[in-house]
């Protein structure tokens, strides 16, 4: 039991340096020339195809479950016309902020981890370092920025999914017409909770691609340690994920 007390504490402050060191380096080299352009489109692209599906289809089931919500209790206490307003301010206020952070961390994050630890397991990232070129510029800058820029348009695609999906199932499900929840779907919805939730996601696509890029960047070990950091990405940034929408949505609400 000492052992692995001991081996959880070496493994917690190796990824606690890791992730400090992979910060500093960012914001380091971030200021400095060349500026990976071509890589970052590349990556921009990258991202935005393998997270659209599943975003597009946790959008889609998200939807599901709000009508399914808010159909049956808003038929059962008589509380129909409220379905708009508060299906609308709830997928976008909140519902799809956390659905697109963690769902994205699932998919690209993971991702990023297993990728750059592959090539930190096969030497790659020594070779460049061989080659007098630095790593971070080319490897974790691009994919830090590729997400943040990415990570908005896959939010704005959720808006809308997630609000059509919800049209569509309270009309097959309890017969409720677009006209009824649109009648009074923006009256609580203003610009600048549109506006805070870009800002939200935009801060959660940061943290967690950095973080995953830390985790695979500082790897060392096989392919049995590699999964096992994959597995601590998705952990890791979920839990980061909550923190930051914890943290964002009250110091908006009360500063903003």
């Amino acid at each position: 039991m000492e052992y692995t007390q001991q081996e959880s504490k070496s493994e917690g402050g190796h990824l606690a340096r890791s992730v400090f060191h992979t910060y500093l380096n960012f914001f380091y080299w971030v200021v400095r020339p060349p500026f990976p352009l071509r890589e970052i489109f590349f990556q921009f692209i990258r991202t935005m195809l393998e997270a659209f599906v599943t975003i597009f289809v946790g959008s889609v089931v998200m939807g599901m479950f709000i009508a399914w919500i808010g159909g049956w209790y808003g038929s059962l206490y008589g509380a129909l016309s409220y379905i708009g307003p508060a299906a609308t301010f709830g997928i976008i206020h909140e519902f799809t902020i956390m659905l697109v952070g963690m769902l994205y961390a699932c998919r690209i994050g993971t991702a990023f981890t297993v990728e750059i630890g592959s090539m930190a397991m096969s030497g790659q990232l020594d070779a460049q370092r061989m080659m007098a070129v630095e790593p971070v510029q080319y490897i974790i800058i691009p994919r830090v920025i590729a997400s943040v820029i990415s990570i908005l348009f896959l939010l704005g695609i959720a808006h809308g999914v997630a609000i059509v999906s919800t049209m569509v199932f309270l009309r097959l499900w309890f017969n409720i017409s677009p006209e009824v929840i649109f009648e009074n779907a923006f009256v609580f919805l203003k610009s600048a909770v549109l506006n805070q939730s870009f800002i939200r996601i935009a801060i959660m696509g940061f943290f967690v691609s950095l973080n995953a890029c830390a985790l695979g960047y500082y790897f060392s070990g096989g392919a049995i340690e590699l999964g096992r950091t994959a597995t601590k990405s998705i952990v890791i940034n979920f839990i980061v994920v909550l923190i930051i929408d914890l943290l964002t949505g009250m110091f908006m609400a009360i500063f903003l």
